[in-house]
């Protein structure tokens, strides 16, 4: 049997090598990039920034928000901060927001103060996002990457932020129920979920007549034991047989990013579940090892199989049926939540009959029927109809823009 801990101090070892060759390139890049950071325009003064300090493993994070925030683009300044090459590298490559370079405290100070930075939107809770909140002059809004019931949804530190846009109902009585002396009322502004409204490239080219997709989207192993909400390694390859077995599926697999990052299981579990696509589809024809763009399943796909992430919730919205698995994990952190109370979850050791399961919830038939599902998209996302999300969310990022100007007024 394999040595998991001698994997795991292998596996951090590779990591902290490959760390040092980035730190190094990314030292060298650093000269030249600033002078490409303009290659989407120059930064805007006025405007909205969107703190984005972190790797670029962590791309998908800005990714989620990207179409909007480029929406908003069209209205209100908007661009990108980077303090790394890589990172502004794959900023550039992905969207056509500006992106300013700000590698240390000092061009971080010299960004707001002489472009005017009205409003920091943020869309994770790294620890260098507190060299930004250090500025009392713009509004700080914290955005996250997904609606979520899980523990990063609550964390101490959206009190640091001026405020944090939640999706609906849900996001605002999770956060007040959870943080001490936090006024939920004032402090969140529930505007849907934008990127519903727009339409995202990378699906397959399918004839809808060849047959019903599954979308299996399972969340990576997390990285510590309260937050191992990741099925690979208990449902996975259960879950993939079952659906390849019936010939009138199709499946979509789409690990998550960061699968294997830290559990080498989890890795091994992902090119097991590839090799079950594999057998079933010698041509590589009939199912689909997704790793591109995000969104574009919401529309495409009949059903979907996640687990508790940000994509359970993002499914809501289309009323079709969906399937929640159970962690495993002991030290799973069971988060309060009316989808995870009301949903049955699917356990381990049912994985395999989860194509029984989305037919009782209404794969192939009439799935808009389910009133559960529409109650809660509704309570965690409120209007989603007709671009209702988009006009919410820029009206709010208009108020605090305005909030700062009436203040600058004031003085």
């Amino acid at each position: 049997m394999r040595d998991l801990p001698g994997a795991r101090r292998a596996a951090s070892a590779r990591a902290l090598a490959a760390e040092a060759v980035r730190r190094g390139r990314n030292a060298v890049a650093v000269r030249g990039f600033a002078g490409r950071a303009a290659a989407n325009g120059p930064v805007p003064d006025g405007g909205v920034a969107v703190f984005f300090c972190t790797g670029p493993e962590n791309l998908f994070q800005l990714e989620q928000w990207r179409l909007p925030l480029e929406h908003l683009a069209r209205t209100r300044p908007t661009f990108v901060v980077v303090d790394r090459p890589d990172t502004g590298e794959a900023v550039l490559a992905r969207s056509t927001l500006p992106v300013a370079f700000a590698p240390g405290s000092g061009a971080l100070e010299r960004l707001v103060v002489e472009h005017d930075v009205r409003v920091v939107l943020y869309v994770n809770q790294v620890e260098r996002n507190f060299r930004m909140l250090r500025f009392a002059e713009p509004v700080h809004v914290q955005l996250g990457h997904g609606e979520s019931d899980k523990a990063y949804s609550v964390s101490n530190q959206h009190k640091a932020y001026d405020l944090t846009f939640v999706g609906g109902r849900a996001g605002r009585d999770r956060l007040g129920a959870a943080l001490r002396g936090f006024d939920a009322e004032q402090r969140t502004v529930g505007v849907g979920r934008p990127q519903l409204d727009h339409a995202y490239p990378g699906a397959p080219d399918w004839p809808r007549e060849s047959g019903l997709r599954v979308w299996y989207a399972p969340t990576w192993e997390g990285d510590r034991p309260s937050v191992a909400y990741g099925s690979l390694v208990s449902h996975g390859v259960a879950v993939v047989e079952a659906l390849v077995a019936d010939p009138d599926v199709r499946v979509v697999y789409r690990p998550h990013p960061r699968t294997g990052f830290s559990s080498p299981a989890h890795a091994a579990a992902d090119r097991a579940v590839r090799d079950v696509l594999a057998r079933s589809d010698p041509r590589g024809t009939r199912h689909l090892v997704d790793t591109g763009p995000y969104g574009w399943q919401w529309a495409f796909a009949d059903a979907c199989v996640t687990d508790l992430s940000s994509v359970a919730y993002d499914w809501l919205a289309t009323g079709k049926p969906l399937v929640v698995t159970e962690p495993t994990a002991t030290a799973a952190y069971r988060p309060a939540s009316r989808l995870l109370d009301e949903l049955p979850l699917l356990p381990a050791s049912a994985a395999g009959t989860v194509l029984d399961v989305l037919r009782a919830r209404g794969l192939g038939g009439d799935a808009g029927a389910d009133g559960l599902l529409a109650d809660l998209a509704a309570y965690y996302f409120g209007d989603t109809a007709d671009g209702a999300s988009t006009r919410r969310f820029e009206s709010a990022v208009e108020q605090a823009v305005s909030s700062v100007s009436a203040l600058l007024r004031r003085s």
